[in-house]
């Protein structure tokens, strides 16, 4: 059980965790409830030049995000449509064919999602989004090492704006697939670079917990309460090291907690029926 959100992380990699972190690279979407033509009109050309942004890329761009909010209200057929047109338009557009790869993981057309990814790559080899993006997918079809090479390639562009997730994304999927000292060197990594999240910490009590060791369970648990981010997994990971030190009072005070704080997590569900393997 206490693998329980990595194969969570696997099973819907090309759904709710990749798009979630869709979401926040493209800042959401505009006219959510119906289908948006975007125009070479002169507010087009004008916001396009105003921030210097080649007009074709400007409407690739559009049409991207466009496509890019009805995947994630789950109109795949549109989403197509507006995606296609993004890449007509400008067919270096690496977000675009990225995003079509999503709908086609989400359709369950691997061959299809894959060519997509692999043009992404091809045309933008340089955008770490892109490449955590075809990374999760990877990891998801039980493809680790390729999964894992994508998150490196990431993690080596100087530009990539958010590390973080393709550090976490990676313990994750090497932890999955029992690959345990590349997953403590991810979490390792995203502790040491980012202290004050609670996720590399997490991760790396993940790891102990999956190798049987309690006392690193416990300081990593004790770690990670420290800082600004609480998460249902802590007070798991917290609850199954006390409950194998045998020290029931500490266990009792995370259960509580994660009972009071997260009662509708399937963390709580799982400690509460007894489970921690």
């Amino acid at each position: 059980m206490a693998m329980q959100f990595l194969k969570l992380w696997r099973t819907r990699s090309g759904n709710l965790a990749t798009l979630a972190a869709l979401a926040i690279a493209l800042g959401g979407c505009a006219n959510a409830g119906k289908k948006v033509e975007p125009t070479a009109d002169d507010g087009v050309q004008s916001s396009a030049g105003s921030n210097n942004e080649d007009p074709a890329r400007y409407r690739a761009r559009l049409h991207t995000e466009l496509g890019a909010n009805y995947l994630q209200r789950g109109q795949f057929a549109i989403a197509l449509e507006e995606l296609r047109e993004a890449a007509r338009v400008d067919p270096r557009y690496g977000l675009a064919h990225s995003i079509t790869g999503l709908v086609h993981a989400n359709l369950g057309e691997d061959a299809k999602a894959d060519a997509a990814f692999k043009r992404a790559v091809e045309v933008a080899p340089n955008e770490g989004d892109i490449r955590n993006q075809y990374g999760s997918y990877l990891c998801g079809q039980g493809r680790t090492d390729e999964g894992l090479a994508q998150f490196e390639a990431a993690l080596r562009q100087p530009l990539y704006q958010t590390p973080q997730v393709a550090l976490e994304n990676a313990g994750s999927c090497a932890l999955a697939a029992a690959k345990i000292r590349p997953a403590e060197g991810y979490f390792g990594r995203l502790a040491q670079q980012f202290p004050f999240s609670s996720r590399g910490y997490q991760g790396l009590a993940a790891v102990a917990l999956k190798t049987a060791r309690f006392d690193e369970v416990k300081r990593q648990v004790e770690l990670g309460m420290r800082t600004q981010q609480l998460t249902p997994q802590l007070l798991f990971y917290g609850a199954c090291a006390e409950r194998k030190l045998g020290n029931k009072q500490r266990e009792d005070d995370y259960r509580t907690q994660l009972r009071s704080r997260f009662a509708e997590s399937p963390f709580n569900e799982a400690i509460e029926r007894g489970g921690c393997e």
